[in-house]
């Protein structure tokens, strides 16, 4: 899914719609419309990039650095898409906030609110490994990875903060489960 040991030179850059970086002395074109933000993620070896109107982000594509589309995501239309082995994978998810992709662990991670937030994971062929509602005290923001743990953080409001005003933490997931356990303060 993702190429090892490859190294990207040069900075990426954005100009009308373009996003455009060097790999292997070729110069890499995609053309995204409303593109505004582009970085490498080293630790997976691929180029996010994140589209959308004044700035909001609707839209966020995974690139390796040949410029082959790897995985995109569509918050409005709640699909996510990425090719295995040559076959197109899709799912649709009714009232998808965020996602997490993961390719070394090979699993997809979604929080999405209909009612209640709700925590899903899915590997990389397409298959739900689980489904956890959030608990009504927290509210789901983001994924992100420490060390080698992968962590949604979430916002406790004013009922869990510490005496500094602190209410945002770390919350360790189970890749295969989803369980969550508390972990230190997220900044």
């Amino acid at each position: 899914m993702y190429a090892s040991h490859q190294k990207m030179n040069g900075d990426i850059i954005i100009v009308s719609n373009k996003v455009l970086w060097t790999f292997e002395n070729r110069t890499i074109a995609i053309e995204i419309e409303d593109a505004f933000f582009a970085s490498e993620r080293k630790g997976m070896q691929l180029i996010e990039i994140e589209s959308g109107k004044n700035f909001k982000q609707s839209k966020v594509f995974y690139f390796n650095f040949a410029g082959e589309l790897v995985l995109y995501y569509d918050l409005e239309t709640g699909t996510i898409e990425w090719s295995l082995q040559g076959n197109v994978k899709k799912i649709a998810i009714e009232n998808m906030k965020q996602v997490g992709f993961f390719p070394q662990e090979q699993r997809i991670f979604i929080i999405s609110s209909c009612e209640k937030q709700e925590l899903l994971g899915y590997d990389i062929e397409g298959k739900i490994l689980f489904k956890v509602n959030n608990p009504p005290e927290y509210k789901m923001l983001y994924f992100t990875k420490l060390k080698s743990n992968v962590i949604v953080v979430r916002d406790g409001g004013k009922s869990n903060e510490d005496k500094y005003n602190r209410f945002r933490h770390n919350f360790f997931m189970d890749i295969n489960t989803g369980k969550l356990t508390k972990g230190g303060l997220a900044y």
